[in-house]
């Protein structure tokens, strides 16, 4: 792509943002005294909108690319009739991990809340992702997920973070089968069940997620992914008082599909 032609991508991508901002409805962030950030609750619908912006002009992007003629030395003609008088240029083919990101994942691991003490617990993990491939080299998708557990003569809790992610190829082939490393940012919260007063939840905080994943293809569309995971966000507290953390890592099994 052309140095033009990106920065016109990243503009029309970053307006929106830059809109809410102007119309007052941007995500705000503020410094206490502690140092910690406290995020608002529109840092949310911010970080949607850059996502599906920026997913939709990579998809017009990507079908502008398909669409140019290659280049002359590399072109071999294709019969595209049954007239023997009709040629035409070859497509493009689409890499392995370019389309529609679709996954579903089920995992464990290990989970910590500093509200409930030094000790960590087992957690039942829980993942989703929506995305788009724009190459082999770069995804972007976003993650929901939920590491519920419970902690001895304690409380019931299912931690979950929101977060906007970028995934690249480490080591793979042509065929979508590799090793990939994605990271991201959001927000993210606890919602608690004590068993006296019901449920109740966190106010919503600054995540960071990450994970290591291989993909193992089954079919040209389906693939196996093991991952290493770690979630970590803040839970904001009363003005004055330190912030707690929530924290989980571990292992699981994501059903990954590239729709084309």
């Amino acid at each position: 792509m052309k140095p033009a032609g990106l920065a016109l991508a990243l503009l029309f991508t970053l307006s929106p943002a830059l809109r809410a901002e102007e119309s007052g409805t941007r995500a705000t962030a503020s410094h206490g005294a502690s140092g910690a950030v406290r995020v608002s609750g529109d840092s949310g619908l911010v970080l949607m909108d850059l996502f599906l912006n920026t997913v939709a002009l990579g998809m017009d992007l990507a079908a502008l690319e398909s669409a140019a003629p290659p280049a002359p030395h590399s072109a071999y003609a294709q019969r595209v009739r049954d007239d023997d008088s009709y040629w035409g240029p070859p497509r493009r083919q689409m890499d392995a991990r370019e389309g529609l990101l679709l996954s579903f994942g089920l995992g464990g691991g290990s989970a910590y809340l500093s509200s409930q003490g030094p000790g960590r617990t087992g957690a039942f993990d829980l993942d989703f992702r929506l995305g788009y491939g724009f190459s082999d080299r770069f995804q972007l998708f976003m993650d929901f997920g939920v590491d519920a557990g419970r902690y001895p003569q304690s409380t019931d809790f299912a931690s979950w973070t929101f977060t906007i992610r970028g995934q690249t190829v480490l080591v793979g082939d042509r065929a979508g089968n590799g090793l990939s490393l994605n990271a991201g940012i959001g927000v993210g919260g606890v919602d608690y069940n004590d068993g006296y007063y019901g449920n109740y939840s966190s106010s919503t905080g600054l995540a960071l997620a990450g994970g290591l994943s291989y993909d193992a293809r089954v079919t040209p569309w389906f693939a196996l992914s093991p991952e290493l995971f770690l979630n970590w966000h803040q839970i904001p507290n009363s003005p004055g008082l330190p912030h707690d953390i929530a924290s989980a890592y571990g292992v699981r099994l994501n059903f990954l599909w590239y729709l084309k």
